[in-house]
């Protein structure tokens, strides 16, 4: 399950409580708008019923009539927004006049009483009062109705002028508290930043200078780490490099007796013996010295490097010479087209890379091929390229091959699987990317080391 960022989590936990506050507020804001208009209006509705009230006229045998003319009446019962609806009627319900042709609830009394109906499909609200005429020994009901335009459009006018500050500090406060998370967060995205530009091979501790207390345990659990995997790094490249430097003089002095012990006269079968350990030595030889290297580039193993301004192209010439008469002796075509190549490097550890990459173009290329060594600057930098026509790496062991001790499954020679993780290795240390291609032949093996460009 993943877990979602530090700054999603503290919007999410800030921002639901705010955003459940405001919806509160606004139920709260309605409610209290809604009985406040409801109150108001009602009240309002008096005035007509007074006014009318005063205005009911009796005849003997015959229904009470409404004095006022009928621009009056109009007039009383004209509304900008509303329909305004009136009846006078009997406690039975008897319809003496008006506009209105509702029935009258039972409980209405002498005090005002207001309730909501319906009246040709539209809601309105009614007040209503029972009334005894001077003169009379029965009773009317007047009963005044409106609709609800004008108190839904001052509800949401009131409830607007109510809730737009409330909705207008929320976002408000939607923007500064984002604005205040992404502040607070800028030591965590220096930290992040810091950690993410390492190297592999670059163990210091991390500065806890201008981070959080919060965070503070985190960065001193994580430099412990750091010191525990610096020392046993350290510890791993000591007895590497020793091992590989105490097995080096015994190796040497054994295969200089083996070869002194081949010049003698001695029995076919001694002589095919002592050429196998001949070759096992040269095998074990190699070997520690691989592991020498191999120890040079390790993480932990920075102070040992030294950059500086180089050139390829001065380092592969005498290079090609060394290896010149190995590709002799299996007949192999050893060009090189060579260019002023700059790079930032360190000079012994360059010189082994490209000492790898033609021992392996060498061991791997059958007899009467060729093998091209290229050096050349573009614009995104200097390219160290190696070619040959041998017998090629498939490319599903391409990534494969950059582990160390794997070798491809019958192969040739007496390698030991460390030639191009040594090369990756160095190229990683240098900033550089090694690429395993295929020549444009289709045959063989095209290795590239891309260099970042020299800064000037």
């Amino acid at each position: 399950m993943r877990v979602p960022s530090l700054k999603k989590s503290l919007l999410t936990w800030l921002l639901i409580p705010l955003l459940s506050l405001l919806t509160l507020a606004s139920v709260g804001a309605f409610y209290v708008a809604d009985k406040s208009a409801t109150s108001a209006f009602d009240k309002a509705l008096l005035d007509p019923i007074q006014v009318l009230s005063q205005h009911i006229q009796l005849q003997k045998g015959a229904p009470p009539i409404i004095t006022l003319s009928p621009e009056s009446l109009h007039s009383l019962f004209t509304d900008a927004y509303d329909s305004v609806y009136y009846q006078v009627v009997s406690p039975t319900n008897k319809l003496y006049t008006g506009t209105l042709n509702l029935s009258v609830p039972s409980n209405v009394g002498y005090k005002p009483q207001f309730y909501s109906a319906k009246f040709k499909g539209r809601d309105i609200r009614v007040a209503a009062i029972r009334l005894t005429l001077d003169g009379s020994d029965d009773d009317v009901i007047v009963q005044i109705a409106e609709t609800l335009t004008k108190r839904d459009r001052n509800l949401y006018e009131t409830l607007l002028i109510m809730i737009l500050p409330s909705i207008i500090i929320t976002l408000a406060a939607v923007v500064l508290v984002g604005f205040g998370i992404s502040r607070g967060l800028v030591p965590l995205q220096k930290l992040k930043n810091e950690i993410t530009r390492r190297s592999l091979n670059d163990l210091r501790a991390v500065p806890e200078s201008n981070v959080p207390i919060e965070v503070l345990p985190v960065v001193h659990a994580l430099n412990n780490l750091l010191s525990n995997l610096e020392a046993a790094i350290d510890g791993q490249q000591r007895f590497l490099a020793n091992a590989a430097h105490q097995l080096r003089t015994p190796l040497a002095g054994l295969q200089t007796q083996v070869e002194l012990a081949l010049r003698m006269d001695m029995p076919a079968d001694v002589h095919a013996i002592f050429t196998q350990l001949l070759d096992a030595t040269q095998r074990a030889t190699h070997l520690a010295n691989q592991l020498l290297t191999l120890a040079r580039v390790e993480p932990g193993a920075m102070h040992l490097v030294s950059m500086q301004r180089l050139d390829l192209a001065q380092l592969v010439e005498p290079l090609i010479g060394l290896m010149l008469v190995r590709a002799q002796v299996k007949k192999l075509d050893l060009g090189f087209e060579l260019s002023e190549t700059v790079v930032t490097g360190d000079k012994l550890l360059l010189t082994e890379l490209i000492t790898n990459l033609l021992d392996n173009a060498i061991r791997y290329t059958l007899e009467n091929g060729y093998i091209t060594v290229r050096c050349y600057q573009t614009a995104a930098g200097a390219v160290l390229e190696v070619e040959d026509n041998g017998l090629g790496i498939p490319e599903s062991l391409r990534r494969r091959v950059l582990e160390r001790f794997y070798r491809v499954d019958g192969s040739p020679g007496n390698g030991c699987g460390l030639g191009l993780a040594i090369v990756d290795e160095i190229a990683k240390l240098h900033g550089a990317t090694l690429e395993i291609l295929t020549p444009e032949l289709g045959r063989g093996t095209r290795m590239v080391v891309r260099f970042s460009p020299v800064v000037t």
